[in-house]
């Protein structure tokens, strides 16, 4: 097989380069994940089916002859599991005849990673909503109850790891406004507890995520890395 996609390592370049292709118009999406050592037969399939091997500019041409394109997103999520995305464009493609292709851009078809989901929001003083990721709502209310459930039982001990917890959140503009409000939430019950307000730990800087290239190992170096004699 001429074709050895990367498998991304990180999440945080995951959710980016998903934000990045759903952005393009691939809107149109499935995912599953499969064992690492059954991760090329994937491979192979949607490069059969779909043409996920095209390059950047063989994709543009088939867009604007008004042809689907599709990619292949992976992701060593486990040491020996593989996470992947397949997405798709509007426009003729084998992919919408033969998946079950949902579309990010409606609140059914959201993707969801890990907790988070991508969503497209309206950042303050910008002109029309841009797409961003947040943590999904059983996240952003396990958080809120959370703090307040260590602020009712004044474990004033654990507020500094749950703050910094908290600031490890990645750094996406929907996640950081939650962060914002769930640092609210935090101060607000710590003074309705009369808790000494010099024990409340001083909030880190959650920076903004950077742009982030695509970290990771070509598909064939790991599974070589997987078939290979343990030291």
């Amino acid at each position: 097989m001429n074709y050895d996609p990367v498998v991304l390592t990180y999440k945080s370049t995951v959710m980016q380069r998903l934000a990045d292709y759903v952005r393009l118009g691939y809107k149109f999406w499935t995912a599953g994940e499969v064992p690492l050592a059954r991760a090329n037969a994937l491979a192979r399939k949607f490069t059969r089916y779909y043409r996920v091997d095209l390059d950047r500019n063989r994709r543009a041409r088939a867009k604007s002859a008004g042809e689907g394109c599709a990619v292949l997103l992976l992701w060593a999520s486990q040491p020996d599991r593989i996470s992947w995305h397949l997405l798709v464009t509007a426009g003729a493609h084998p992919a919408h005849k033969l998946e079950r292709l949902q579309d990010a851009a409606t609140d059914a078809g959201r993707i969801t990673l890990t907790g988070y989901e991508l969503v497209r929001l309206t950042r303050k003083g910008a002109a029309k909503p841009s797409w961003t990721w947040r943590m999904s709502e059983e996240t952003y209310g396990a958080w809120r109850s959370r703090v307040i459930e260590l602020v009712r039982h004044r474990k004033v001990n654990e507020a500094g790891a749950t703050l910094a917890s908290l600031y490890g959140t990645p750094g996406f503009a929907g996640a950081r406004r939650q962060v914002g409000k769930i640092l609210t939430l935090f101060k607000a019950e710590w003074r309705r507890a009369a808790l000494p307000q010099d024990k409340f730990p001083s909030p880190l800087k959650l920076r903004y995520l950077q742009r982030l290239h695509n970290r990771g190992k070509r598909l064939s170096h790991l599974l070589a890395e997987y078939h290979s004699p343990q030291q």
